[in-house]
């Protein structure tokens, strides 16, 4: 794509940004890391937007660095936004992932997916010797480690401060930002971290129905985008059991004799999901690629399979019962395997994986995000549906361990017919538990990182 000029000249403020009065303490905190951690609709993404722009105009030269987790993300977010407030005086060229300054500063997006979006960002440069302003959008995406490469980046000279910030709604308890930032800030042991946690009360320009939408969601998305608050779902059917400091492994090459099997969860208003798995000598099974989108028809869905899939040896693609739906995967030369849909035993079968170290998901598996579903607030993946995915309730209000509510399970019934296609009729691996098990892992498959988050 060609570069978009835009007239040059000296630039001023190009808009006239009033904050709401919650926002002027963080748009004047220089702290090198700035949390902004509160309810949906509060405004946290403007000001960091606006702050990142002012920063650009005010300091000559500075290097600024905006990211979403998946870099296909930005054309729907991150660019519109950034063009609306850098004006008409600083010029975007999209061939460089960059908005130009016409006093030298340039704010450069990208993401952090994989290895090549991680790359593209270490190989930026600009007349700083590194970055001075920074921001993760939809933080909560994001790993520690992906804060921590970012911050070996924080070392521009531009500006007498440098920082970092970032813009999340509440996620899980034990969430890293939650353990990191918003814990040790609420007990007062946190000085050189800037953290404001706003509500919708904070921001008066807020429609009612947008308010009345907030004010209608149930449980645990309730609980952390009306309230702003950093809880796990009660009565998660995973509660016990997942844990994404564990479960969640840096990518490594898959030998090329493992198998290879797939498993689909059919769908168009709800997602339609497709997961692939490698599962090792031993059977432990391995999330490598998902797809996890909404309003795909089946055919659609099947060429997209063929595309991703490759050259890859697959033994068996595991999906839903529909006999319109698996015709049209099979007319794609995907021959299908119908599920066994025994919900109580194979949520049972999941939950001994991840006890006992047998089930992993690679970190950034997810082909593409669907923006639809960020913008209503709905998971987006496997390992999203893990931290929501809820046991019903008796008409008490009490929780049922007896039937998962059927919400949040797309990507999570998937696995589960896998997991049962394989389980089965297998007798269970040694109850060695999940320290022995990963130590396991790590001895046998030396690739560096494989073990972390």
């Amino acid at each position: 794509m060609s570069q978009k000029t835009r007239p040059k000249g000296t630039p001023s403020m190009a808009r006239d940004f009033r904050p709401l009065p919650w926002q002027a303490a963080p748009w004047a905190d220089t702290r090198g890391t700035l949390v902004l951690a509160g309810t949906a609709g509060t405004g946290k993404s403007s000001l960091a937007y606006e702050k990142i722009h002012a920063f650009c105009l005010r300091f000559p030269g500075a290097l600024a660095i905006v990211l979403r987790k998946y870099a296909e993300s930005l054309k729907n977010s991150v660019i519109p936004q950034l063009e609306q407030i850098c004006g008409e005086e600083v010029a975007h060229a999209p061939s460089k992932s960059r908005f130009e300054y016409p006093n030298g500063s340039v704010i450069v997006y990208g993401g952090m997916k994989d290895d090549k979006q991680r790359q593209k960002l270490r190989s930026v440069s600009n007349l700083t010797s590194g970055a001075d302003i920074a921001l993760m959008e939809e933080a909560n995406a994001f790993t520690r480690e992906d804060f921590d490469e970012l911050s070996g980046r924080m070392r521009g000279q531009a500006a007498p401060w440098c920082q970092i910030i970032l813009c999340t709604n509440p996620d899980a308890e034990r969430h890293w930002i939650n353990q990191t930032f918003i814990r040790p800030a609420a007990s007062g042991k946190l000085r050189k971290v800037g953290v404001y946690q706003p509500t919708i009360e904070d921001n008066p320009t807020l429609r009612p129905d947008y308010i009345a939408r907030l004010d209608g969601l149930t449980g645990v998305m309730r609980e952390r985008l009306r309230y702003g608050r950093w809880v796990n779902a009660d009565g998660a059917v995973y509660g016990e059991s997942w844990d994404p400091s564990k479960h969640v492994i840096a990518p490594f090459p898959i030998p090329p004799d493992w198998r290879r099997i797939r498993a689909t969860d059919f769908g168009y208003v709800n997602p339609r999901v497709v997961l692939w798995i490698a599962l090792d000598h031993d059977g432990r099974m391995f999330v490598y690629r998902q797809t996890y989108q909404t309003k795909q028809k089946a055919s659609d869905s099947g060429k997209e399979i063929i595309r991703l899939s490759g050259s890859e040896r697959i033994a068996k693609t595991i999906c839903d019962h529909d006999a319109d739906e698996r015709a049209e995967l099979e007319a794609c030369g995907i021959r299908t395997t119908a599920a066994i849909k025994d919900v109580s035993r194979g949520i049972q079968l999941v939950e001994d994986r991840l006890q006992n170290g047998r089930l992993f998901v690679f970190r950034g598996c997810l082909v593409k995000e669907d923006q639809e579903l960020r913008k209503a607030y709905k998971p987006c993946s496997l390992e999203e549906e893990f931290e929501v995915y809820q046991w019903a309730r008796r008409p008490d209000g009490s929780v049922s361990k007896e039937e998962p509510e059927k919400k949040n399970d797309h990507a999570l019934d998937a696995l589960r017919y896998a997991v049962m296609s394989e389980d089965r009729d297998r007798a269970p691996p040694p109850a060695a538990g999940f320290v022995a098990a990963f130590a396991e892992l790590n001895a046998t498959y030396e690739h560096e990182g494989s073990s972390r988050i």
